[in-house]
């Protein structure tokens, strides 16, 4: 029997590593049966230490559920587990899923179509208008629009695939009680409107350096493919990529101003072997036998 209680206890561990909890729902199931076991019958599972153990069977006892649960639904929140149905299948085909999402919006089957895009914060004019026309023809499509809602691309990427009437996505690196960064709040009301916003974090949790490159992992895992349209060498975009590349995603990168530091990344990228794109034909003809596959399904 599903009990999301459960699953929200479960999720909430102080040292959550979703390579530590995927492993025990592998061999337990579910959190039901895990919160049944002792210490010792979890630390038969590699990686599993006493700590971990004991930490994870007193969270029913340390962590403040009926508060978790009154802002879940006091921001409309719904929590979807990885072994429910409507769990999205892009992310069920990583190698490490995360176990718990909350979600703040709707998850549609068609949101399997999707694309991220992704970029600089502090992006060029030319970034902004080439982002406006590849995510305006791709949300035309039918393409769901995946990104970060960071400032810069994300928030253009985001606004201009609500703006031609498509869906979107935004992943967090925080809980939904936050906005970050503030400014982007009415935009966060917006897209859970008009797709989803998405976080693996219980609700208060603040946005942390350490979650933002399993944020970006999660952006990866959603999409079908990852377009850089513009990017520093050392820009937080290129731990999509790699996270993109990890998972057999397709990487695209917008060519750039070879002058401009903001592009240094996405040239490299192409120089690197990722698919240059000049426009959403690019994108949708490199993913057509996948689209097509999909669809037959």
């Amino acid at each position: 029997m599903f009990c999301p209680d459960t699953w929200i206890l479960f999720n909430s561990h102080p040292q959550r590593e979703r390579k530590l909890l995927n492993a025990l729902l592998r061999a337990f199931e579910s959190p039901e049966r895990i919160f049944g076991l002792t210490s010792a019958s979890l630390m038969k599972i590699p990686g599993i230490t006493q700590s971990f153990a004991n930490d994870l069977l007193n969270q029913p006892r340390t962590f403040p559920l009926e508060s978790e649960k009154e802002l879940m639904e006091k921001y409309g929140v719904s929590l979807i587990c990885i072994n429910r149905e409507e769990y999205p299948e892009n992310l069920r085909l990583m190698a490490e899923p995360p176990p718990v999402l909350y979600v703040m919006g709707s998850l549609y089957p068609q949101d399997r179509f999707a694309v991220a895009v992704i970029g600089s914060r502090w992006h060029s004019s030319y970034g902004r208008n080439v982002c406006w026309k590849i995510v305006s023809d791709l949300a035309a499509k039918g393409i769901t629009i995946v990104s970060g809602m960071a400032r810069g691309i994300d928030t253009e990427a985001h606004v201009n695939a609500l703006d031609a009437g498509g869906r979107t996505i935004a992943v967090l690196g925080n809980g939904l009680t936050i906005c970050y960064p503030e400014e982007n709040l009415e935009l966060m009301k917006r897209i859970a409107k008009g797709g989803a916003v998405l976080s693996e974090y219980p609700m208060n949790t603040e946005p942390r350096r350490e979650n933002f490159p399993e944020r970006n992992g999660l952006i990866a895992g959603l999409s079908l493919g990852v377009l850089v349209v513009e990017a520093s060498k050392r820009s937080g975009s290129l731990i999509t990529v790699r996270a993109a590349l990890a998972e057999n995603r397709s990487v695209y990168a917008v060519p750039g101003n070879i002058f401009r530091r903001t592009c240094e990344g996405t040239n490299a990228l192409i120089r690197d072997g990722a698919q240059l794109v000049r426009s959403a034909d690019d994108v949708l003809e490199d993913l057509a036998p996948v689209l097509r596959g999909m669809l037959k399904e």
